[in-house]
């Protein structure tokens, strides 16, 4: 019998159970049968454990900007009938929404089985993919595993303690959590859900919980990094890193909270509030010189989601509007590992900012994988040299080498070279040695509130 002939409250019901798109159980359903057999499990004596094995395809965002979300459709469709067809008639597979989809699996008596089907369904995933007209796509999935114990109780990690009852939501959990460790790790890859994942998961809980509040109360504050000309020794500019103000009146450095921001899409709004910041600023600062002086740069790091955000950069142009800078004072930081990812829609993002007057930058340079082709694409201005062989300067001659080699590209592109990381009298003299323009680092200043910088300013500070 066909849905279409099923009476209006059986089509009702399907529909308020199941996937639009793939026909698949949704969260809904997924959690109900999820509970049946947990309470299944601890009914029947000597039953087998509960598995729930969370996928999430790599990079799915760049195959639906690049190709279109009807492609991504299809491509989520076909994901969806591969995953079926590796599991038995008895089993879940659901789609949580996205490209998250969940397989759950009753009565599981041995680890090695589990993994061996989590192995199973990430082959089915990474075979090609024909959508659209003729294309063919390939995409990989990173899947998380999380159990119960036999008799529906959470896996036990060795200890002699009886481990707490599994439920619906705390499986369901600990295997987004292992996906998401299995991200971490590079993608592509299967990760099973041990204990201590889960203190990094409430920490990263709490992480988002804080920087929620800071973008709701006016927690967030820049500071900024002296940029040096190395030709002058005058003040070339400052680059914006932003802070979190914790409740207690601590600032929280980022790498605390900016890789929960990529992870919840919050790193959108945060960067919203640093152009605008940064751009008030600028206009501040350029108040401040005289004008015939060169203009101060304020550099902005960008992430890849800003990137591909609908009207983004018609955003960044009405912030600059408000606060009076000009544009071409404003620079924006991307990084290599950025641009490997980066789209059609990022491309042409970039080239709508520089159509606005913006300078930019390509950050981390040396650290990636496709440097020269992206330097031939990309409008860049500045080039950013790593602070890895910054480092090795004088010390290391292939790091040594690096520098000199990036420097004489970038002259030859007729690009500002900015070396990061400066921390010694020494990597700054062999800098000058070798022609480097811009420097910045703790040997020159260290980062710190817009305060410290116009002072620098007004006190004509040289290097």
């Amino acid at each position: 019998m066909t849905l279409a002939s099923e009476s209006p409250l059986r089509r009702a019901l399907y529909r308020a159970l199941h996937d639009p798109l793939t026909g698949l159980a949704n969260r809904g359903l997924l959690m109900d049968q999820l509970g049946q057999a947990l309470a299944r499990a601890r009914r029947r004596a000597g039953a087998g454990g509960v598995a729930v094995l969370f996928l999430d395809l790599d990079r799915f965002k760049v195959v639906n900007d690049s190709l279109g979300h009807a492609v991504g459709d299809d491509l989520l469709v076909e994901v969806a009938r591969r995953l079926e067809r590796v599991m038995r008639s008895a089993d879940t597979v659901a789609r949580l929404g996205g490209d998250e989809f969940v397989a759950l699996v009753e009565d599981v008596g041995d680890v090695d089985d589990v993994l061996a089907l989590a192995r199973r369904l990430r082959q089915a995933v990474a075979a090609p993919i024909a959508v659209g007209a003729g294309q063919r796509v390939v995409v990989t999935a990173s899947v998380g595993v999380a159990l119960s114990g036999p008799g529906g109780d959470a896996a036990g990690d060795g200890d002699d303690d009886a481990p707490p009852a599994a439920t619906p939501s705390s499986l369901l959990w600990d295997a987004d959590v292992a996906m998401y460790r299995a991200k971490d790790a590079g993608r592509d890859r299967i990760q099973l859900f041990e204990e201590g994942l889960r203190a990094g998961s409430l920490g990263r809980f709490r992480s988002e919980a804080m920087l929620r509040h800071a973008l709701a109360h006016d927690g967030l504050r820049l500071h900024y990094q002296a940029l040096v000309d190395l030709r002058t020794g005058a003040l070339a500019g400052a680059e914006a890193l932003v802070r979190l103000q914790h409740p207690d009146g601590r600032l929280v450095p980022p790498a605390e909270f900016i890789p929960v921001a990529e992870e919840t899409g919050l790193v959108v709004p945060l960067g919203a509030w640093v152009v605008a910041e940064a751009a008030a600023q600028a206009a501040a600062w350029r108040s401040l010189q005289p004008l015939e002086a060169p203009p101060m740069t304020v550099s902005v790091n960008l992430s890849g989601r800003q990137l591909t955000t609908p009207g983004f950069a018609v955003e960044v142009g009405a912030a600059i509007a408000r606060s009076g800078a000009d544009a071409s004072h404003l620079c924006f930081e991307v990084t290599e590992t950025t641009l490997l990812d980066a789209t059609g829609d990022s491309v042409a993002t970039l080239e709508r900012l520089k159509e606005l007057g913006l300078s930019l930058a390509i950050d981390d340079f040396g650290t990636g994988h496709s440097s020269l082709t992206w330097l031939r694409r990309l409008p860049a201005d500045y080039l950013k040299v790593d602070r890895t062989f910054v480092a090795g300067l004088g010390v290391d001659a292939g790091d040594t080498a690096i520098v000199r080699a990036v420097i004489d590209l970038g002259r030859a592109l007729g690009l500002t070279t900015v070396a990061e990381g400066v921390e010694t009298a020494e990597q700054l003299a062999a800098l000058r040695d070798l022609g480097c323009d811009w420097a910045q680092g703790y040997h020159l200043a260290r980062p710190g509130p817009a305060e410290t910088v116009t002072r620098l300013l007004k006190d004509g500070t040289r290097w």
